[in-house]
């Protein structure tokens, strides 16, 4: 089985981060998927903070988000 591929984020300023769109917002989701909806990883990847360095799971879709919080530190950035 391959690596799986990490994006890594690009950090948002605070200020910035406060007008942008919330709805377009994806979460890093921290911790391991339940074992019922393993067969549903289409869409998700793996993105990594460049705040604080953790890597969490993430829907990946431009056409859906165009920013993400840390699921670990609560920060914004784009991946």
């Amino acid at each position: 089985m391959s690596e799986p591929k990490i994006i890594k984020g690009i950090k948002i300023p605070p200020e910035e981060a406060e007008k942008m769109d919330r709805s377009r917002m994806g979460v890093s989701l921290t911790g391991t998927p339940a074992t019922e909806v393993e067969g549903q990883w289409e869409g998700w990847g793996y993105t990594q903070c460049p705040w604080c360095g953790h890597i969490g799971r993430s829907w990946v879709s431009n056409e859906r988000y165009l920013w993400y919080t840390c699921g670990a530190c609560g920060r914004a950035f784009r991946a």
